[in-house]
């Protein structure tokens, strides 16, 4: 259904195979972030080693091809730099969420910025009608990226989240934007 790479001006995404070089290149990167990704990514914990990522990029390959979740690798100038996924389709209503992560060392350029605004682009060709991004309330840098592309700021989902590492509960932002509310 979806495309398996979707070029933009400066990145391009691409699906990520299910293989052990794969899976050492994208968990180097979470490993180097691991201490930056920790408050807001709880899956970070029980990523130890590349099998885990190995075994996490199966289980992805085989959700795409049942139509359940679509995760990309992101590249810049053939380097890979994050991971955006859409997930929680709800197929019958036409709804799906974004979510994503970017190595530290490429934050700031808006290189995620437009890995979202090519996935909506592409959510949206394929007649999806509303998109959804969760945010800590805390991550500002994360929750500055929807906000930055027209997503509207729809509240705030109280201690939604338990986090371990920090040993506290988590509020969520809720962003989303609608069909009728994309630039064309």
């Amino acid at each position: 259904m979806f495309k398996e790479v979707i070029s933009g001006k400066r990145i391009t995404l691409k699906r990520p195979v299910a293989d052990i070089e794969t899976a050492e290149f994208i968990f180097a990167s979470i490993d180097k972030c691991r201490e930056i990704f920790l408050p807001w990514l709880g899956w970070v914990k029980y990523t130890k080693e590349p099998k885990d990522t190995l075994s996490f990029l199966q289980t992805v390959d085989s959700d795409w091809n049942e139509n359940k979740q679509f995760v990309y690798a992101i590249f810049w100038d053939n380097i890979f730099i994050g991971v955006i996924s859409i997930l929680n389709i709800a197929w019958q209503h036409k709804r799906a969420e974004i979510g994503y992560w970017l190595d530290t060392d490429y934050t700031g350029k808006g290189l995620m910025s437009e890995a979202v605004s090519l996935i909506e682009k592409e959510l949206f060709a394929n007649d999806f009608n509303r998109l959804v991004i969760h945010t800590d309330v805390l991550n500002v840098k994360s929750a500055n990226i929807p906000q930055r592309l027209g997503y509207v700021h729809e509240g705030i989902l109280r201690q939604e989240v338990y986090s371990e590492p920090n040993n506290r509960y988590r509020d969520i932002n809720v962003f989303s934007k609608l069909k009728a509310e994309a630039e064309v």
